[in-house]
């Protein structure tokens, strides 16, 4: 089978995580830290960095990871429903003024159902194709409206103090996850000479790139800032040009739908992925699949995902401390181990 290249895993990595981070992030960011919000998603990017980092580190080496799988089931779930509330957001402000949550769900579902059974490259190749419409989509969003912001705004800088940047940085840390997601797929991966140090480049300048466009946000928006739902598709509405011909923001509010829906697919494949590392082998796909799609319907339907958030904060914060170090000490023990038996031979 031909294995996923680094240039596929990186646009993967891209298109799953700008899809949460331009959308909605900036609000909960600017919500926590005022202007200074910039700086929340600049911390916030060099700890998904060095998260990266350790993951990258873990993915060359061969240690298995099937006692972390339960705690990764339960963070895929959960952002699952994330992006499923998300995805509901964008479609009922921007695409549709009334929509049904159970003729919403239903297709989604079925969309990740799909995900499972589809093979795992077809995926990656879809994301190579279309990461040129989102690179169109950010440029068109944002660079003509950076005119409209005044420098001096940003002025002073941490005049609440470090505090409230720290706290948005707690509150908000399940958003710089996409290196989870990534060794997901470690064994799919061709990992050549030079992996991990180009792909943590480009991840850098991905971040630099969204710490960038939180602090033009910030000043563009200005204590609104933490009321705007819809990150960069309300950026666009600042863009006359774009305000003037309609239909590209509708283009630009489906490129960012199609991210989503990406995001989501991946997701329920993550879920499904860590219920067969634990679960006997003869399980056929169908008895795990349907059982998941269900309990991510009830879960959405009956869970209050905020509050889900609030009661989840620290051990979202363990998760983020203790999971890497872990697959580091899981891979570093079984390389050893198949050292000293090599020795022994």
């Amino acid at each position: 089978m031909k294995k996923i290249s680094t240039r596929q895993l990186l646009i993967f990595y891209f298109i799953y995580s700008f899809a949460v981070k331009f959308l909605t992030l900036p609000q909960y960011l600017a919500g926590a830290a005022g202007r200074d919000g910039w700086i929340a998603a600049g911390l916030g990017s060099l700890v998904e960095l060095a998260v990266l980092f350790v993951v990258l580190c873990a993915m060359t080496r061969g240690g298995k990871s099937m006692l972390l799988m339960p705690a990764m089931l339960i963070f895929f779930l959960l952002q699952a429903l994330i992006t499923l509330s998300q995805t509901n957001s964008l479609l009922a402000i921007t695409l549709y003024e009334n929509l049904n949550r159970h003729m919403f769900v239903i297709p989604m579902l079925v969309l990740g159902i799909f995900f499972c059974y589809a093979k795992t490259r077809a995926v990656f190749r879809a994301g190579e194709i279309f990461y040129i419409l989102i690179l169109i989509a950010i440029f068109l969003s944002v660079f003509p409206s950076l005119w409209k912001v005044s420098l001096g705004e940003a002025l002073p800088v941490l005049d609440a103090g470090l505090a409230p940047v720290l706290r948005a940085v707690f509150n908000n840390l399940i958003y710089f996850e996409a290196a989870f997601v990534i060794w997901m797929f470690k064994g799919e991966v061709d990992i050549k000479k030079g992996f991990r140090r180009d792909f943590m480049i480009w991840a850098g300048a991905g971040a630099i790139v969204f710490t960038v466009f939180v602090f033009f946000y910030c000043l563009l928006f200005g204590p609104l800032a933490a009321v705007r739902p819809l990150g960069i598709v309300d950026v666009t509405g600042v863009n006359s040009y774009i305000a003037q011909n309609g239909r590209l923001e509708w283009i630009i509010a489906c490129i960012w739908l199609l991210l989503l829906l990406m995001r989501f697919g991946v997701l329920f494949y993550c879920c499904f992925a860590s219920v067969r590392h634990i679960t006997p082998a003869k399980f056929q796909p169908a008895v795990i699949v349907f059982p998941l799609a269900a309990a991510l319907y009830a879960l959405f339907l009956f869970v209050s995902l905020p509050s889900v958030l609030v009661a989840l904060r620290i051990p979202i914060v363990i998760f983020f401390a203790t999971v890497p170090l872990l697959f580091l000490l899981l891979g570093g023990s079984r390389r050893c181990s198949e050292h000293s038996g090599a020795k022994k031979s």
